[in-house]
């Protein structure tokens, strides 16, 4: 027998094991329903015919009784002759001769046994009585002896015995049928009910051991079912195959044929695979440093180049060449030059990062991709160069060969990529490009394949250096923009920080301030302006026309969440004695996002000490509104680009006005910038707006000229 044919066969063996026994009982339920069933109709059409007759004889005595009543009446009238009355009472003796035996067929039948057999034997006597003493008259008409009326008056009180004694025997039978037939309808059920009862354990019984059976065969089937999708699957490792093996100990027959297969057939697949796994090695990975070759790298930089362009996103290409290295493997040695280009494979390693792949192409040459690095260009670029400088300080500390340190410098080329316009050939080139690019301006260079990129980083990196040295000479300087009342009228200002660079002349904030938030500068230069600015307030209180005025200063988000920030605020006080209450710090959305609880504790801290607080830029965030009300500030500022197109704008006016009453259901004053025009003066005026600054009132510039500034009128709202 075949296998295949043994497991259709062991399928099969639960069904059977089911079916067959089954049918086998609906069979054998069947006869007994049926032979049961024959049973009961027989009863019923045996009682039946009982009762038919009961009725047909007592018919037919009856219909005979009145037959021979006339006929000895017309033999008295001697309207008979002779032979006419010896033929009828012949006719009569045969007739009832025939009823006799009905009544004695009657009279053995069950129904009248089940009742009583005194009842047959009464009905029995009662006939014959009666028969008797017809016989009697007819012998007595038919000879001439005696008088056949005194015997035909003696029958005629036997048929009326006999008729009522036969009425009440019928009725009896009538009850007794009715009661054997429910009695037989009653067995017939519970004889149902016990084989169905029968039935239903029988087959609990059968399917029990079918699930037995089913169950060990499934474990079975599952067992080589699994170790035969195991070992098709080529992408997963290859299975132990421990309960196969222990199918091919345990039993014997197609069963163990087929487990001894699966075992053969792991052996040559794990065969099979290990010799792939030396091809695909030798084919894709450098036998030197196990990192990916050439041909690998090739594939991966395409599947980045379609990954980043789905993803819309930049990626970097980063080509490593050694510098002098052909110096060093001639001094050292190509053995231990061999050793030096495996720590450093193994040093890009443990540089490597999600996103990121690392390989080598040849020689002293390696090559790293990285993808995901930003949607923006300039900042893709700066973190790739980051990433190179993060490469060059892992390749660039000592080696130990044969216990000596030696030591390299590496030149790096960088080209990023975002979609498939460039092949991957053209990108190894620029990238190549770019490593030469980077050796011929010296050792332990990096360099952009793009100019503009290069440039960029290059200017960035010097703007850096520039911002940190302005920061130890102090090269920045604070200028004020004045704030006024609903009449004009100096109020305060509000201080703006300008870098006075020594070849670059004014640094505008627009390109400085963010280069210090990302860097981490802005909390220095904060700190700074914080205590230029308090010393500020002390000059500005010795003079009667400045001493009321209220100096607003911005804090950034990363200085406000400086742990040592208030008392960092609380020193320049003490160091300058300015006022707290003439210090109002301008704080924007994001400083309140994130930790909200701490920032609200410490705003609360510096209240204490007499410090007022604005909103900056309001609504231009997302986060203001939930949380302006548990915000102890004082005053909110209209951002200017509300303001700009005031005059001419709808939503710009309904966004103003909608300011305007929130502050002042809040308790808060409103102070709206960018106020250029009269016109944008008038509106803000007549929406009830608290105070206004903008380059209609003054422009920002220096303390002295502040100053002066506050000494002259005020405009004139016309």
């Amino acid at each position: 027998m075949k296998p295949s044919q043994s497991l259709f066969m062991v399928f099969l063996l639960p069904i059977l094991m089911v079916v067959l026994p089954i049918l086998l009982l609906l069979g054998l339920a069947t006869q007994v329903f049926k032979e049961q069933s024959l049973q009961n109709y027989q009863l019923q059409s045996d009682d039946l015919d009982t009762l038919v007759q009961m009725a047909t004889f007592d018919r037919q005595l009856g219909d005979l009784h009145q037959r021979m009543t006339e006929v000895f009446s017309r033999a008295e009238a001697t309207n008979l002759g002779a032979m006419q009355r010896y033929s009828e009472y012949g006719l009569i003796n045969q007739e009832l001769s025939r009823i006799g035996e009905s009544i004695d067929q009657l009279a053995s039948s069950p129904l009248i046994f089940d009742l009583s057999q005194e009842s047959a034997d009464t009905l029995q006597r009662a006939f014959h009585e009666y028969r008797r003493f017809v016989s009697m008259a007819n012998e007595s008409a038919t000879l001439n002896q005696g008088d056949p009326g005194f015997y035909l008056q003696a029958a005629q009180r036997h048929f009326t015995t006999f008729s009522l004694f036969s009425q009440q025997i019928f009725e009896a039978l009538t009850q007794r049928a009715s009661d054997r037939h429910r009695e037989s309808y009653a067995d017939l059920t519970q004889s149902r009910n016990s084989t169905l009862w029968m039935g239903l354990g029988l087959f609990a019984l059968l399917i029990s051991a079918a699930f037995l059976a089913a169950w060990r065969i499934n474990q079975r089937l599952m067992t080589v079912g699994d170790a035969i999708l195991a070992l098709s699957d080529s992408r997963q490792e290859l299975p132990d195959l421990h309960g196969v093996e222990r199918l091919s100990q345990q039993h014997s027959g197609p069963l163990q044929r087929i487990a001894l297969s699966l075992l053969s057939f792991r052996e040559t697949e794990q065969q099979r695979r290990d010799a792939e796994q030396q091809v695909h090695q030798l084919a894709y990975y450098d036998t030197l440093t196990d990192l990916p070759n050439w041909r690998l790298m090739k594939e991966h930089l395409q599947h980045s180049l379609e990954t980043n362009s789905q993803t819309d996103t930049f990626g970097a290409l980063v080509y490593v060449d050694v510098d002098e290295f052909k110096r060093i493997n001639d001094g050292i040695g190509h053995l231990a030059g061999d050793n030096l280009l495996k720590q450093m494979a193994q040093r890009l390693k443990e540089l490597e990062q999600q996103g990121c792949t690392i390989g080598r192409l040849s020689g002293d040459e390696f090559v790293v991709i990285i993808d995901g690095l930003d949607s923006d260009k300039l900042k893709a670029a700066e973190k790739a160069e980051f990433f190179a400088q993060q490469i060059n300080h892992s390749l660039t500390q000592s080696y130990c060969l044969d216990g000596q340190h030696q030591y390299l410098n590496v030149s790096q080329g960088l080209v990023l990529f975002k979609g498939v316009d460039d092949s991957v050939d053209q990108l190894f080139q620029y990238a190549n490009s770019a490593v030469h690019l980077a050796k011929r301006d010296g050792q332990n260079n990096i360099r952009f394949y793009d100019p503009a990129v290069q440039a960029q980083l290059e200017s960035r990196t010097e703007l850096e250096r520039d911002l940190r040295l302005a920061i130890e000479r102090e090269e920045f300087v604070l200028v004020y923009q004045m704030q006024v009342d609903s009449q004009g009228r100096a109020i305060g200002a509000e201080a703006l920080i300008r870098w006075q660079h020594a070849t670059r002349g004014f640094v505008s904030p627009g390109t400085f301030i963010p280069l210090a938030e990302e860097t981490g500068l802005i909390v220095p230069i904060g700190t700074w302006v914080l205590h230029a600015a308090c010393e500020q307030l002390v000059m500005w209180q010795a003079a009667a026309h400045t001493k009321d005025l209220v100096l607003a200063v911005n804090v950034s988000a990363k200085q406000f969440q400086q742990p040592n920030f208030v008392d960092e605020v609380a020193n320049a006080l003490e160091l300058s004695g300015a006022s707290p209450h003439k210090l109002k710090l301008e704080l924007t959305e994001s400083t309140v996002i994130g930790k909200v609880e701490d920032t609200i504790a410490r705003m609360h801290q510096l209240k204490a000490l007499g410090i007022s607080f604005a909103m900056d830029d309001f609504g231009t965030g997302y986060s203001s509104l939930q949380y302006l009300k548990r915000l102890p500030l004082d005053q909110i500022k209209i951002d200017q680009s509300f303001v700009r197109d005031l005059h001419q704008d709808e939503d710009d006016m309904a966004i103003v006005e909608t300011i305007i009453a929130m502050g002042r259901s809040l308790g808060l004053n409103v102070i709206a910038e960018g106020v250029e025009t009269m016109e944008h003066w008038r509106y803000l005026n007549e929406h009830q707006c608290h105070a206004y600054q903008g380059y209609y009132f003054c422009k920002p510039v220096a303390a002295e000229e502040m100053a002066k500034h506050c000494l002259a009128p005020p405009p004139v709202l016309s």
